[in-house]
């Protein structure tokens, strides 16, 4: 294994999804924007965990909980505009892939890209990005 992604064990996924379910049980109905933030903050750190190890250096963690702050506000704007989907659904698809390729270029400046790959679960030289059907994002949901 490359030295880059020697960064200890790694959560299994079992044991990944048993903390995020009960990192979120935890929460209240009405999660306070500190509790959200928290909840986001530790969410990231059980990712980093299971995707790149439990050693993974407290300075880089640092780094990426930074980006994702950045990330979060520019999904805030994205978020208000959803209620326009229908009308703009290839604009609004554009907007999230900018974001998802925002994400990954900020990502970059911090991992490897033996991390990227692994962080993203991607294949070698694969991009990242969303899959999403515009016919989709345009069509109101049915009741149900």
């Amino acid at each position: 294994m490359p030295q880059e992604l020697n960064h200890g064990p790694r959560l299994s996924d079992e044991e990944y999804e048993a903390k995020i379910i009960a990192l979120h049980r935890d929460l209240p109905p009405m999660p306070s924007a500190e509790q959200d933030r928290q909840t986001r903050r530790m969410a990231l750190d059980l990712a980093i965990d299971h995707r790149l190890g439990c050693a993974f250096p407290a300075e880089r963690r640092e780094r990426l909980w930074a980006i994702q702050e950045r990330v979060e506000k520019r999904r805030l704007w994205l978020a208000l505009r959803h209620p326009l989907r229908r009308f703009f659904a290839k604009r609004f698809a554009r907007g999230a892939q900018g974001l998802a390729g925002y994400l990954v270029e900020e990502y970059a400046n911090v991992l490897s890209r033996a991390e990227l790959e692994r962080f993203f679960g991607l294949a070698d030289g694969q991009r990242p990005g969303l899959p999403f059907d515009t016919e989709q994002i345009s069509r109101p949901r049915s009741g149900g």
